[in-house]
């Protein structure tokens, strides 16, 4: 199974792929930025158009990497921005190796279910935000989003298909 954690900024997601990576077992944590920051000489910031061809690339690793882990049995949590028409690269991975893919979009406080054929978000997942309540702190936040996305993995909301 592979994760990837889709968050927009200040999503959160730094803090919940760690606690969903640490959940399952075994599993494997990979930050998608690591692999684009693995450029060291002609790096492009990734929101420059000229960078189209580094950040395809990067993806590209990302994905194979994933999903060479995923082979050999272990969880994958892929922590990252990846928007849904970037998800080819981990789609054709799917499909080679048999793994599973699901999608999780982290927004703010919610979790969207990105669980729909074409990658895209379905709609907001309510779920418990420690944040918000009195008392409650970023990591009771992230906490409640792990459980969240975990609850939701093991219903099969996030799987997309091939």
């Amino acid at each position: 199974m592979v994760v990837l954690s889709d968050p927009a900024a200040g999503a959160g997601s730094g803090a919940v792929a760690p606690l969903v990576a640490d959940a399952l077992y075994p599993s494997v944590h990979l930050r998608a930025e690591d692999f684009r920051r693995a450029v060291r000489q002609g790096f492009v910031a990734p929101d420059r158009p000229e960078a189209r061809r580094q950040n395809v690339t990067a993806l590209a690793a990302t994905a194979q990497a994933a999903f060479a882990f995923a082979s050999g049995g272990y969880q994958v949590v892929v922590e990252g921005s990846v928007a849904p028409t970037a998800l080819d690269a981990f789609r054709r991975e799917s499909r080679a190796t048999g793994a599973a893919l699901h999608y999780v979009v982290l927004n703010g406080g919610t979790v969207l279910n990105g669980g729909t054929a074409d990658g895209a978000a379905a709609g907001p997942v309510p779920h418990a935000d420690g944040a918000s309540q009195a008392g409650g702190t970023p990591t009771d936040a992230a906490e409640a989003t792990a459980d969240t996305v975990l609850a939701g993995l093991r219903r099969g909301a996030y799987l997309l298909g091939w």
